[in-house]
């Protein structure tokens, strides 16, 4: 889909997930120069505390920007960026329940710092994985702001939209009563016909021509093995 109403305003909802993933990024290059302190120290570290950080800094920095790309392009809700954060969340749940396992353990040596990045870094990411469920005002241009009945679908969340919960509303007034015309929503710009027969009209002509040169093709055939059988005949 593409969005092309305007930038979307800084609200509490961007500022919110632009300082968690800044919060994320800072939390990974933490770990890693940790890390490397502890090197230094002349503790044998594996590379995995190197590698694991580093690739999370710049995970949460792509992210950090994609953020702000996204709001500068009217993106209300980023489908993309959901799953991105699901599945940090997804990948964290072991190495959380991990880390408790081994920390309530008799005697256990814990590192206090590691437990507590790690920590905060599942959390902050379950809360950024929440914020990316709901979704941002309209864009500053948009149509939907001085339509008085705008489609709830062009704001709705892409959890919403995959599941058309946005129709819900609708569907539930038609069951309870028949419906009337000011209850419909109106039509969304991508679906009008202005938008629609232009390139229903390229495709359809595309087509055609297609069509038209293969029955070409075929009636030269069928004239050269007609001219060919009267020859021999």
């Amino acid at each position: 889909m593409q969005h092309d109403n305007g930038y979307i305003q800084c609200t509490h909802l961007n500022r919110a997930k632009t300082v968690i993933a800044a919060l994320l990024w800072f939390i990974c290059w933490l770990e890693l120069f940790y890390t490397v302190w502890e090197k230094n120290q002349g503790r044998s570290q594996p590379s995995v505390l190197y590698v694991s950080p580093l690739i999370m800094g710049t995970m949460m920095l792509v992210a950090m920007v994609l953020i702000q790309c996204e709001r500068l392009h009217g993106v209300q809700s980023s489908g993309f960026m959901l799953i991105f954060w699901f599945l940090s969340l997804l990948f964290a749940i072991v190495p959380f329940r991990s880390l408790i396992l081994a920390a309530s353990r008799p005697g256990a040596k814990v590192d206090a710092l590691r437990y507590f990045t790690f920590y905060t870094y599942f959390w902050l990411v379950a809360l950024q994985f929440l914020l990316s469920c709901f979704s941002d005002r309209s864009p500053l241009f948009s149509q939907s702001i001085k339509d008085p009945n705008p489609c709830p679908e062009m704001s709705a969340p892409f959890l919403s939209k995959i599941t058309f919960w946005w129709f819900t509303s609708l569907a539930m007034l038609g069951y309870k009563r028949p419906l009337l015309p000011e209850d419909l929503w109106s039509i969304n710009p991508s679906d009008t016909s202005n938008n629609i027969v232009p390139r229903m009209q390229c495709l359809w002509e595309e087509e055609c021509a297609r069509v038209h040169k293969q029955w070409y093709s075929y009636d030269t055939v069928h004239t050269v093995l007609q001219s060919t059988m009267v020859i021999f005949d």
